[in-house]
């Protein structure tokens, strides 16, 4: 059993205008490699909330953030309200009160000696609902897309194109009311970020959608529900 597993909203950087230092537009590839001088801005047209970054295979050692409240501000304010986690590759960074900006400076350190830094997945968004109380295990697996064949002379060729993680989420001993929470924020099955604590590494969080519906089962006996949610990776 692990536990907690905190559930957050989509990616917001989907929603962002995205900058160099130089102010030159650019486009960040989530799950390819993205090579970054120094780090990048973020701007979005109406103010958006913000509690957790984080950040998949990626050389980034420390990481500094400011903001601007409004779009109409002159200058970036620096933000110091965080902690920063490394887990392997991934980095998470936690808000001690989610920030509310219309922009976002991003700052990093680390990579190679011209301050260049690399990341697979950079996700910002905000906190949806932290299943603290909740008995969680999640069982993963791989979404392997790819093939073999053999060539006349017998030889085996194998390809892949790309390997997602995916896996079950089994939570246990839910009331009603959060069952229904949990519901709620999967009915659309959007691409939601799980963030996996504890005992386990981050290796496993990022974004998921379901591949089925949610499965619940009620316990007559405690009046507790069990929901199964079948993921797989965006």
């Amino acid at each position: 059993m692990i536990k907690p597993i905190e559930i957050l909203k989509p990616n917001l950087l989907d929603k962002a205008d995205i900058f160099d230092f130089q102010d030159n537009e650019i486009n960040l590839n989530q799950g390819l490699k993205n090579k970054v001088e120094g780090g990048f801005k973020a701007a979005f047209e109406e103010p958006v909330k913000i509690s957790k970054i984080l950040i998949k295979n990626t050389d980034i050692s420390n990481i500094q953030i400011a903001f601007k409240a409004s779009a109409e501000a002159e200058s970036f304010t620096p933000f110091e309200g965080f902690a920063l986690a490394h887990s392997g590759r991934d980095v998470l960074v936690s808000f001690s009160v989610p920030l509310e900006a219309a922009a976002f400076k991003f700052s990093f350190n680390g990579g190679d000696s011209s301050g260049s830094v690399f990341f697979h997945n950079l996700i910002i968004a905000d906190s949806l609902l932290l299943l603290d109380k909740a008995l969680s295990s999640f069982t993963p697996s791989a979404y392997l897309r790819g093939g073999y064949h053999y060539t006349a002379a017998g030889s085996l060729i194998t390809w892949k194109e790309f390997c997602k993680n995916s896996g079950s989420l089994t939570l246990e001993n839910l009331p009603d009311s959060l069952k229904k929470t949990l519901e709620y924020i999967c009915e659309e099955n959007v691409f939601l970020t799980f963030i996996f604590y504890g005992s386990y590494d981050l290796s496993q969080s990022g974004e998921y959608a379901l591949t089925s519906p949610l499965k619940a089962e009620l316990s007559r006996s405690g009046g507790l529900w069990t929901v199964r949610l079948e993921m797989t990776e965006k």
